[in-house]
């Protein structure tokens, strides 16, 4: 893919956008189809990273102009940035906590196939696939630094009658990341329970039609809570669905 791609096309047209600033870190609002960070390979997709640096001088020196943690392309929402690097160091280590007082919250909203419990919890260890695999593999046992763990509760449950590629046609979920995030945690842990996030094609999820999150995997950064200060991204379209 290219600068030229319509997905790239409609994601450079909405920017990111500051929810939440103190003197040692602040939140950025993520557009869906943008990166985290610029990759050796890229695929002409616009990242945050590059857009820190060309917009904010005093972030150009910090590694990845001082992000502290790193969304997929297809996810929204919350992210966070150190203004230093010892603040970095710092965030970044809170970040990967457990349980605990000093750890990051981390909550998100995603639309799944519909007929999940209303409540649950799985911790479960996610490895990664043969090189050049996407994929992640999911196993109930495994090493102590492949383990995650993510409890959800149903927001609005699927509605029998909604078009199959609509918003409404899927359970609206809340998922909480407890302790240090894995690679696609929420989206293979919740593939594995047969309830894929929609339009996640490489976890073989139903399609959303596209007008709803440009046919990306519907995963939102909701909200995080830093040091008892609670920042929350604003609820994308497909989350206040109605008929």
């Amino acid at each position: 893919m290219n600068d030229n791609h319509p997905q790239h096309a409609a994601a450079r047209a909405i920017l990111p956008t500051l929810l939440h600033e103190s003197s040692d870190w602040f939140v950025l609002n993520k557009p869906v189809g943008w990166h985290s960070v610029a990759a050796r390979v890229t695929d002409g997709a616009p990242t945050i990273q590059e857009w820190i640096s060309e917009n904010l001088a005093s972030q150009r020196d910090l590694p990845e102009s001082g992000l502290v943690h790193r969304l997929d392309h297809s996810t929204s929402g919350c992210l966070l940035v150190a203004r230093s690097a010892l603040a970095q160091d710092g965030l970044r280590e809170n970040f990967s906590a457990g349980f605990g007082g000093w750890a990051i919250g981390k909550k998100y909203l995603a639309l799944v196939t519909g007929g999940i419990a209303p409540t649950g919890e799985f911790t479960l260890y996610f490895s990664s696939r043969h090189k050049g695999s996407a994929k992640v593999t999911v196993n109930e046992v495994g090493d102590r630094n492949e383990v995650g763990t993510c409890r959800w509760r149903v927001r609005r449950a699927r509605d029998r009658r909604a078009d199959a590629a609509d918003p409404g046609a899927f359970d609206l979920i809340e998922v909480e990341l407890v302790g240090p995030g894995r690679r696609h945690q929420i989206r293979a842990g919740l593939a594995s329970l047969g309830h894929p996030l929609a339009s996640d094609t490489l976890y073989r999820g139903a399609e959303l039609r596209a007008e709803w999150n440009l046919s990306f995997a519907v995963l939102h950064a909701w909200k995080l809570v830093i040091s008892g200060v609670e920042v929350i991204s604003p609820s994308p379209r497909w989350a206040d669905w109605e008929r």
